[in-house]
C-alpha cells in the first residue's frame, strides 16, 4: 500500500462502472463455523481504497468472533490510505465563494456555544491541557480521515474522544476553519498556533485548512519564525511552504548565520546545507584545541 501510494495512485479513486464484486468473512472453530460471526456481504463496486476499507470495520463491528488482528490490520491501513498527498497538488490556495454574513455568523454561534456538542478534544499540548467541545456530525463532513476515525470502529467513535498533542489556540484555529471557513490571513495567531493547526489538518486530511493555512505562513515568515515553519514544511513536504522557505533563506543573513552555528532542527540543517554548504566548524575546531591546550 505505501508503495503504489509513494508511486501516485490515489486510494480515493473508484473502479470502473462495470467492476463489480462483494465478499463476506466469518470465523471458524475446527471445520465449524462460529455463531454469528458472519458479515454481511461488502460490496466493493462504486467504492474507492478508503472506501473499502471504512467498510469492512464497520461490518466486521458488528458480528461475533475475535477480530482483534483484522481490526488492527484495517485500522492500519486506514492510517496509510490518510497520508496520502497527491502528487500534482500545488498548496496554490483555495477556491472562494461569496458567503452570506449571516450564515459565517450562525456557524460561528454554533462553535462558540456548543450547543449540542457531543465529541471533546482533550489538547496535551502547550502549558496547560484544556477540552474543547466539537459536533462530530461536522467534524465527519470535514474529512474522509475524520470520517472514519468517528465511526465505531475506532476508539474515538466509541469514546466520542480524541487526544491531540496540540495547544488548545492551534485546535480552535482549525476548528474555526472547519466551521466558518474564515479568512486565517488577518486572525491574529502566533507561529505555533499557525504551524500547530497546519499540522493537525494535514494529520487529519482537511485539505481545504491546510491550504489556507499554509498560505497564511508563508505570508507571516520572519527570522523568528522561520525555524518553526521550516521545520513542519521539511517533515510534512509541504508544496507551498517548502521552496518559500527556502527562498527566505536565501536572502535572509540572519538565517545563514544560525545554519553555521548548527541551530536549527537536523532535517532543516540538511535542507539549508545544500544553499549554504556544510556549517563552518572552525569555531568548533578552535574550542577542542583550546580545550586540549588547557591545563
Amino acid at each position: 500500500m505505501k508503495l503504489v501510494l509513494a508511486k501516485g495512485a490515489s486510494p480515493h479513486a473508484k473502479p470502473p462502472p462495470q467492476f463489480s464484486i462483494c465478499k463476506s468473512w466469518w470465523k471458524t472453530e475446527g471445520d465449524k463455523e462460529v455463531e454469528n460471526s458472519r458479515t454481511p456481504l461488502v460490496h466493493f463496486n462504486d467504492k474507492s481504497a478508503y472506501g473499502v476499507v471504512a467498510s469492512c470495520l464497520e461490518a466486521l463491528t458488528n458480528v461475533e468472533g475475535d477480530w482483534k488482528r483484522e481490526l488492527r490490520f484495517l485500522r492500519d491501513a486506514a492510517k496509510i490510505l490518510a497520508s496520502y498527498r497527491s502528487l500534482g497538488h500545488t498548496g496554490g490556495g483555495v477556491p472562494r465563494v461569496p458567503v452570506a454574513e449571516g450564515a459565517v455568523e450562525m456557524w460561528e454561534k454554533l462553535l462558540g456555544t456548543a450547543e449540542g456538542a457531543d465529541f471533546t478534544i482533550f489538547c496535551r499540548g502547550g502549558g496547560s491541557p484544556e477540552e474543547l467541545s466539537a459536533h462530530s456530525v461536522v467534524l465527519r463532513h470535514a474529512s474522509r480521515v475524520l470520517a472514519a476515525m468517528l465511526s465505531p470502529a475506532f476508539r474515538e467513535g466509541s469514546t466520542a474522544r480524541v487526544e491531540v498533542d496540540f495547544d488548545a489556540a492551534a485546535v480552535k484555529l482549525l476548528l474555526n476553519l472547519i466551521y466558518t471557513g474564515e479568512e486565517v490571513d488577518e486572525v491574529d495567531a502566533s507561529a505555533d498556533a499557525l504551524c500547530g493547526a497546519m499540522e493537525l489538518a494535514h494529520q487529519w486530511d482537511v485539505t481545504h485548512a491546510v491550504a489556507a493555512l499554509e498560505g497564511a505562513v508563508v505570508k507571516r515568515i520572519d527570522d523568528e519564525r522561520f525555524s518553526r515553519a521550516a521545520e513542519v514544511a521539511v517533515r510534512l513536504q509541504l508544496p507551498q511552504l517548502m521552496p518559500a522557505c527556502i527562498a527566505y533563506a536565501r536572502s535572509s543573513g540572519d538565517v545563514k548565520k544560525r545554519f553555521k552555528t548548527s541551530q536549527y532542527a537536523p532535517a532543516v540543517q540538511s535542507v539549508l546545507s545544500k544553499l549554504f554548504g556544510d556549517p563552518d566548524s572552525s569555531n568548533t575546531r578552535q574550542k577542542r584545541r583550546r580545550l586540549v591546550a588547557a591545563p
